[in-house]
């Protein structure tokens, strides 16, 4: 019996220490973990999405066509308040957003309809609507280990890449959690920055087109990148006009100065705001900190000149990270749209590889602390009552006294001292970039990955299970 154990512990050991590219185990490992708070939380943004998807076909058959499909999302959003059903939100999207989740939808909308299911009323429809995410994600882990292998990372180091990815904390809380459809204009994002790699040119531009038509924030990838790659002042100015392309283009279908084309410019009006509102002391007046900073970097691109392939790579590593990093700390932003973020730090983790263990260590506490910053400021997003109608709703039915995440933040005072742990995220994926820059980044062929990338996903995993841990206890803890 000894002798097994010991030869039980020597084989995991030596698994746990290979440093070959993660297997099917690591991965059923992950999808079973990520699959607790995605099958257990549904936030109200994620319900309404789920309508957007059916409404797409219902504009169609009974809403006077795709023309008409804002002014009938409206006259929706109008019968799901005064039905009280979840998930009544604007919308206030670009069309190639509904363009997917109408798609996606299509299957939804013939069971609804042929069984006269309300989409939000059935944790399955509501799961299946959510699935799609689980598509995006795979694309962008695939493009993730793409982009790695064009610039010469080694392919077991591509492999955890995408792995690392996967098992953010930002995938699990904000995918998980909260669904947001932020990764599913993604894969365009990256196709923009492999096509940069190769000098690829007018693909460049395309997709950088369709990506800025999901969000916008793309756009401040495309500008610093663009001014890597031209000098030409009017030629920047052409494709900047040109990146705008895909999505006036979608648009012109839907007439103007309608109720909902007014609700949706009024919702970004407020963004606009928004992205504006924190502002510092000037000479006699008061700028954008978004525009100092964003139009640094683009100052910064454009005076440099790239020398050869190797530098090429470097910055179209580097600067979609450091612009994500700086464009988010920069405004008071939602928390779910730090999820832009993901997929360029695990890049520069897997390009800058000789300096791993600093990265790995840097990019696991500054995430956590990210991610316990939300918690404590945005906790709304969250909640543990987004688990109701969910699978744990399901098992154990919804307990009589909930402890909500406002509560548990009370508690243990994050909703005191959310600052401070923003201020390590700053800190921490600020020494990340710090210790990246083009230049300095070395590519390693000897580096253990397996043990760190396992307890990260633990870690990560786990702050996931919060909300949902919550909503579990108090079955047994009477308030």
């Amino acid at each position: 019996m000894q002798r097994f154990m010991k030869n039980t512990l020597e084989t995991v050991r030596n698994w746990i220490y290979s440093q070959k590219a993660p297997g099917h185990f690591e991965y059923l490992v992950l999808l079973l973990l990520f699959l607790i708070p995605f099958t257990t939380m549904m936030y109200g943004d994620t319900m309404a999405f789920v309508h957007y998807g059916v409404n797409f076909w219902k504009s169609i058959t009974q809403g006077g066509g795709l023309h008409n499909f804002y002014e009938y999302g409206n006259e929706m959003l109008a019968y799901y308040r005064a039905n009280n059903i979840a998930g009544a939100y604007e919308v206030i999207y670009d069309f190639p957003v509904y363009i997917v989740l109408g798609i996606w939808g299509f299957p939804l909308w013939l069971v609804c309809s042929g069984f006269g299911i309300e989409e939000t009323s059935n944790m399955w429809t509501m799961l299946y609507s959510k699935s799609v995410y689980l598509v995006a994600l795979a694309i962008v882990a695939y493009l993730i280990y793409k982009i790695c292998k064009n610039i010469g990372v080694d392919d077991i180091m591509g492999k955890w890449a995408a792995f690392l990815f996967l098992s953010s904390v930002l995938v699990f809380v904000e995918i998980g959690i909260a669904g947001q459809l932020d990764v599913l204009g993604m894969p365009f994002t990256l196709l923009a920055i492999l096509c940069f790699q190769k000098k690829q040119r007018w693909r460049f531009l395309l997709f950088f087109s369709i990506a800025v038509s999901f969000k916008q924030f793309p756009l401040f990838i495309f500008l610093p990148l663009e001014m890597l790659m031209e000098k030409n002042i009017l030629k920047i100015a052409r494709d900047t006009v040109l990146v705008f392309a895909v999505t006036v283009l979608s648009g012109l279908p839907f007439p103007k100065g309608t109720q909902a084309m007014q609700v949706k410019d009024e919702v970004r009006g407020r963004f606009i705001d928004a992205f504006l509102g924190v502002k510092a002391p000037l000479y006699n007046s008061a700028v954008p900190v978004i525009v100092l900073l964003i139009g640094g970097i683009c100052v910064w691109c454009y005076l440099r000149k790239l020398k050869d392939d190797n530098d090429l790579e470097q910055y179209s590593v580097f600067i979609p990270a450091l612009s994500m990093f700086v464009l988010f700390i920069s405004f008071d932003s939602n928390p779910y749209w730090f999820i832009h973020l993901a997929p360029f730090m695990a890049i520069l983790i897997a390009y800058n590889s000789s300096r791993f263990s600093h990265l790995i260590l840097f990019e696991t506490v500054g995430m956590l602390c990210l991610i316990f910053n939300q918690f404590g400021a945005n906790y709304w997003v969250y909640e543990s009552y987004w688990a109701e109608g969910m699978l744990l709703d399901k098992l154990f039915g919804y307990p009589e006294n909930l402890i909500t995440l406002e509560r548990f933040c009370a508690s243990t005072n994050l909703d005191e001292f959310y600052g401070v742990f923003f201020a390590g995220f700053v800190l921490c994926i600020g020494a990340c970039l710090a210790i990246s820059l083009p230049g300095r980044m070395r590519k390693s062929e000897t580096v253990l990955v397996r043990p760190y990338a396992l307890l990260r996903l633990v870690l990560n995993a786990g702050i996931s299970m919060i909300p949902g841990f919550l909503f579990v206890i108090s079955h047994v803890i009477v308030l």
